[in-house]
């Protein structure tokens, strides 16, 4: 009974050790293989991005998810809204997916090293000239520590990162084990024969309406009605031509 009680008060107070920074891997209850995410609306894996067709399916809540491989792979998926502090109606709306290999260091850190032709990223802005763009992203990340924690209202396991800011993320809790993820390899770009799988940079819409606004010019159109009217007046002067005849 006494090791129970010892226990859990061990864990009641590892969320308190942890909010002040110290993510050591000591701290860790499990290991890092799975998805882990701060809102299930978030997942990495097929459901998010598509690399190929140059695509996000847009999620219904903002949120982001990591996944690893005990092996020595991740994934990434964010969905955030960047504030515009001048002009609040101008938010923009970004989605982020990159995967590749990772390494733990011996300082305590994790390091994100993608596959850099897989990685993409689309922006919307609806104050920008072009409002909606999908291209290519590469971003090698560092988190300085991190810390995997039992959330103690929901008992679920909780991954902590800290950037190398010093910045901390959203807990994300784990929401599969094993992880939800494309294939850990390289997806577009030159493949292992030799043959080349990639797209160009290109645009697309969204099926955020807020976010749409149309650069198309007006054009000048002709109606049925004048159509008509001009179909009169030519025929008329045929006729004429031909009574002089």
């Amino acid at each position: 009974m006494l090791s129970q009680l010892a226990v859990s008060f061990t864990l009641a107070l590892l969320p308190l050790t942890l909010a002040q920074g110290d993510l050591s891997a000591a701290n860790n209850l499990t290991d890092l293989e799975g998805t882990w995410s701060s809102n299930s609306a978030v997942s990495t894996g097929g459901s998010f991005c598509s690399p190929a067709e140059m695509a996000f399916d847009y999620p219904n809540n903002t949120g982001m998810a990591y996944s690893f491989t005990n092996d020595g792979f991740f994934e990434e998926a964010q969905y955030r809204y960047n504030s515009n502090a001048t002009n609040p109606a101008c938010i923009q709306a970004v989605l982020i997916w990159q995967h590749g290999t990772y390494t733990l260091e011996d300082d305590g850190s994790i390091i994100l090293h993608p596959f850099s032709a897989d990685g993409r990223v689309q922006v919307q802005d609806p104050c920008a000239a072009t409002t909606n763009i999908i291209t290519y992203y590469d971003e090698t990340t560092t988190f300085t520590d991190w810390g995997i924690i039992v959330d103690p209202d929901t008992g679920n396991y909780q991954l902590r990162l800290n950037r190398y800011d010093g910045a901390k993320l959203p807990y994300m809790n784990l929401i599969a084990k094993p992880p939800n993820m494309l294939p850990t390899q390289t997806l577009t770009g030159v493949n292992a024969s030799g043959q080349t799988n990639t797209r160009k940079r290109s645009l697309t819409s969204s099926p955020l309406d807020i976010f749409k606004r149309s650069t198309a010019s007006n054009r000048a159109s002709i109606s049925s009605n004048q159509v008509i009217a001009v179909g009169g007046v030519v025929g008329s002067v045929m006729v004429g031509l031909l009574a002089l005849v």
